[in-house]
């Protein structure tokens, strides 16, 4: 990754932004939020339906405003799932193109089911946790020169 998205806060889209920034990019906009929460309304106005559409519960229903959205900018969470529910099949379909990208330049491509066995860095990583002592500096030339120095010190030594 060359950079890290951030896409600053404007009005209340609050879940435009928590997304994008997420995903990191822009892949969600006030327009698109707006067709999944009008598609949720339609679902729920569809389940109300279901108990006649005569009732009053029905009727106040329909009186009320969206639950899932408003003009503030406001989207409910059940936007925000649906959301990422669409980004998660994008996201299947990338992994089944890579895969399928692999196999095509010749790579082997397993699939393993069930639990592995343990190996011995696991049972050493159970035992003793590992951090690291000395944070990286992020200025370039430094960075790169004391890459290779960091100090790693294990509970057990400390």
């Amino acid at each position: 990754m060359d950079f890290i998205f951030h896409e600053k806060q404007e009005g209340f889209l609050c879940a435009q932004h928590c997304l994008n920034n997420l995903l990191q990019g822009e892949y969600f906009s006030p327009v698109e939020l707006a067709s999944i929460a009008h598609q949720l309304d339609e679902e729920e106005r569809m389940r109300m339906a279901e108990g006649g559409v005569t009732s009053e519960d029905y009727r106040a229903f329909l009186q009320q405003p969206s639950e899932n959205m408003d003009d503030s900018g406001f989207f409910s969470i059940q936007v925000i799932c649906n959301a990422l529910k669409f980004w998660e099949l994008i996201s299947d379909i990338c992994l089944a193109n890579l895969l399928t990208q692999l196999q095509q330049e010749a790579y082997s491509v397993f699939v393993v089911k069930g639990d592995l066995p343990d190996c011995e860095a696991d049972q050493l990583l159970q035992i003793i946790s590992v951090e690291e002592m000395d944070r990286p500096k992020l200025n370039g030339k430094k960075l790169a020169k004391e890459k290779d120095h960091r100090v790693y010190k294990t509970v057990l030594e400390k």
